[in-house]
């Protein structure tokens, strides 16, 4: 495969272009015409604390994304958004799950037992997994980005943060939007929406999504043998919204989304590594059909003095799967069903001297799972089956904010939440058909934890166009369970977070900059290790004692000309763990293939385990010291006839550990990713056609990769997953 190397020179060039937006913010002429006669940048409003109110003035490290932004950069799925917002890491892996990183704070564990440590919410709604998103990012508002613990308003399992997803609402204009996009790998994407108002008080907005591609990772095994090409997609989602306002106190609006996923899914490469991680041996045809639905609802009402809102969602999710073995390609299975209901009742005030909200929340999620791993020697199966998991969740919240003067406020906020968590099962050996034929070991766990969580801030408007903000707060994730009977729990982990801020525009509101800076105690922090439980070996969860974190961010917008926009941002991370010790270490026994970085390696993996291994010194995973953005766009305006839209964005991250041993063959090198596109369109006919390619280096870059536990150059069949390739296409829109 041939591949273009040009990183070092699209890192310098995003750098200059940064560093040169900022010099020309600083020096441009304080004459410019007045701010309603130049152009300028957009407000943009989120529900962050919510309320709604101006991102500019919303005192916490939030940033969002419009959905029209979405579609122009070709956003279709959650995990393409790590290269477009500041610290965010997202990964995809074979297996369909999804793993979410904030800051360095995520989890690894993301079976039906574990939990992440970033509350996804869409429409307010709690999404408990993130592979039940799926491909759902399409007729959007916008999407925003809370960073930092937000264990107040969000609750458990907002460690790291939030991330909130908005739809775009029905409204009283009738409208639509169609598009068609086609590009390499048979790439074939189609979506489209239209909002109908039904009669004054009664609008109806229907949206759909289609997303299809060859697999990224090409079998090369021929004949009757061969297996099919891994890493591609076929996603069909739709979705369907009413909002019935009556009179101006009341509204109602209610939603139903469905997702289904198929194609042959995996991607994962087995260790050793080979040359091309796009190139697999694959002797199996494998498969994926999952489905994935929800409703909900929203009533909103005006007491006069406050608001009062309820919601309510349910969340089912199918996921029934065929996957190969990477080393052995022995076929596994996993059926698995989910099903989560949840209610939050709020009420508040966002007016006045006094804008505070209290509310009660609960959720429930009931699992059933088997995984069933296929055993050529005896033609039966080991089967990890659990019938019963449950999840339940109820708290009580509240947060206020003060304005002492009519430019400096406080904010206080407060929560308690109980959880209670359980699963009955256990490893069996099955015959096809599915009956038991004996038992290896049960699986049977019951455990409940209590948190209080709290927020204390203040925000000052330095000028009408510059707000300064501080605030310590803390977050909770739950406690949870490994394979056992007995002894096999884990306690909640817990963060302290201190963070100051600046949000300013400058320059008639043509320039935007805002800075953060954070610290964080991280105590009890979950991670996954490997351990012999029954005779084979399991992934389990621990608890770690302590970890630091501590880095700076910066956003910068800058609007040019009305035809010049620049965007870039930048931050710079330090993650090192203080006190990490598993006493027996794991069951890692491979030393050769495992060369680890010496500043991180305090165990000899070659000797037999269990021995102590502490990893004090070493970086938590996913957590680059370094990442950079940037993006130029500039618009050719025809002279009446329409507009061309050119814009190139460059993103660089350095070298990130992706689990935390600390192993040479898990670390990213330092990469970058390059994207491009070309708009044209006509004036006054309501259509436009995008020409785009992105990764243009064609890196092979991996967002996953776990060690490997066999011995010497022995694979236990789990390795890595890489980003798409360079991909490239045409996109046409219209709306009407």
């Amino acid at each position: 495969m041939t591949k273009i190397r040009f990183g070092g020179c699209v890192s310098a060039v995003t750098m200059t272009l940064l560093l040169a937006g900022h010099a020309a913010a600083q020096t441009a002429s304080p004459t410019a015409p007045a701010a309603e006669e130049a152009p300028h940048l957009d407000d943009v409003v989120v529900t962050a604390q919510r309320r709604s109110e101006n991102l500019q003035k919303t005192a916490l490290t939030v940033s969002a994304l419009t959905g029209a932004t979405l579609a122009a950069r070709g956003i279709t799925d959650i995990s393409a958004l790590s290269t477009q917002l500041p610290s965010l890491e997202i990964a995809n892996s074979g297996g369909g799950t999804t793993q979410v990183f904030m800051r360095g704070v995520g989890s690894t564990n993301v079976t039906e037992v574990g939990d992440s440590a970033i509350a996804i919410q869409m429409d307010g709604i709690y999404i408990a997994r993130p592979n039940s998103f799926g491909s759902s990012l399409y007729d959007l508002d916008r999407i925003e980005v809370l960073r930092g613990p937000q264990g107040t308003l969000y609750g458990r399992n907002a460690t790291a943060g939030a991330i909130n997803v908005i739809t775009k609402r029905p409204t009283q204009e009738f409208g639509g939007n169609a598009s068609i996009e086609y590009g390499n790998y048979n790439q074939l994407t189609t979506s489209g929406a239209i909002n109908i108002p039904v009669t004054d008080t009664l609008a109806v907005r229907a949206s759909f999504q289609t997303v299809r591609h060859d697999g990224y990772q090409k079998s090369t095994t021929t004949g009757a043998a061969a297996g099919n090409d891994k890493q591609d997609q076929d996603d069909k989602a739709a979705r369907i919204q009413a909002l019935w306002k009556p009179t101006e106190r009341f509204s109602l609006l209610l939603r139903a989304d469905y997702l289904h996923q198929g194609g042959a899914g995996g991607g994962d490469q087995n260790y050793p590594l080979v040359s091309d991680p796009r190139d697999f041996a694959s002797t199996l045809v494998t498969r994926i059909d999952n489905t994935l639905w929800s409703v909900g609802a929203e009533a909103k009402y005006d007491l006069g003095f406050a608001e009062i809102t309820y919601l309510t969602g349910y969340n089912s999710t199918r996921i029934n799967r065929l996957r190969e073995n990477t080393a052995s390609h022995v076929p596994n299975y996993l059926d698995l069903s989910t099903d989560t209901f949840s209610n939050e009742l709020r009420i508040g005030k966002d007016s006045g001297n006094f804008k505070w909200v209290l509310g009660l929340y609960s959720f429930d999620e009931n699992t059933y799972t088997n995984y069933a791993v296929y055993r050529p020697a005896t033609a039966d199966y080991t089967d990890y089956l659990s019938p019963t998991v449950k999840s339940n969740s109820k708290a009580a919240f509240g947060q206020v904010t003060y304005s002492v003067t009519p430019r400096f406020r406080v904010t206080g906020g407060l929560r308690y939440t109980h959880d209670d968590k359980s699963r009955y099962g256990g490893v069996y050996i099955t015959d096809a058909n599915g009956a038991i034929k004996s038992t290896v070991s049960l699986n049977a766990a019951s455990d409940s934890w209590n948190s209080t969580n709290w927020k204390a801030g203040a925000d000052f408007d330095v000028t009408d166009q510059i707000l300064a903000y501080a605030s310590a707060s803390t977050g909770y994730k739950a406690g949870g369970y490994y394979d056992g009977v007995g002894a096999n729990s884990y306690k909640p982990e817990h963060i302290t977070a201190y963070e100051v801020g600046l949000k300013s525009r400058f320059l008639d509101n043509r320039a935007q900059l805002n800075l953060s800076g954070y610290w964080y105690d991280y105590r009890d922090f979950q991670v996954t290790a490997q351990r012999v439980l029954s005779g084979a070996l399991s992934s389990i969860t621990l608890n770690a004692n302590k970890a630091r974190i501590y880095g700076i961010e910066a956003e910068f917008n800058f609007l040019l000309t009305e035809n010049d926009r620049f965007d870039a941002y930048a931050t710079w991370l330090h993650s090192e763990y203080t006190d990490f010790t598993l006493p027996v270490g794991d069951a890692i026994t491979n030393n050769n293939a495992n060369a680890a970085y010496a500043h991180c390696y305090a165990t000899n993996y070659a000797a037999t385990a269990p021995r102590s291994a502490s990893f004090d010194g070493c970086s938590l995973a996913k957590a680059p010291n370094w990442t950079l953005n940037g993006g130029y766009q500039h618009t050719f305006d025809l002279g009446g006839s329409g507009r061309v839209t050119a814009r190139v964005q460059s993103h660089f991250e350095t070298m990130q550990y992706l689990e935390y041993h600390g192993f040479q063959q898990n670390v990213q090198k330092s990469y970058t990713k390059t994207d491009v596109s070309v708009t044209y369109e006509p004036t006054g006919k309501g259509w436009s056609v995008m020409a785009y390619g992105r990764n243009l280096e064609n890196n092979d870059v991996r967002v996953n990769s776990s060690p490997n536990t066999g011995t010497g150059s022995a694979s236990n069949g789990s390795g890595d997953y890489y980003a798409p390739p360079r991909t490239y296409g045409v996109r046409l829109a219209a709306t009407f």
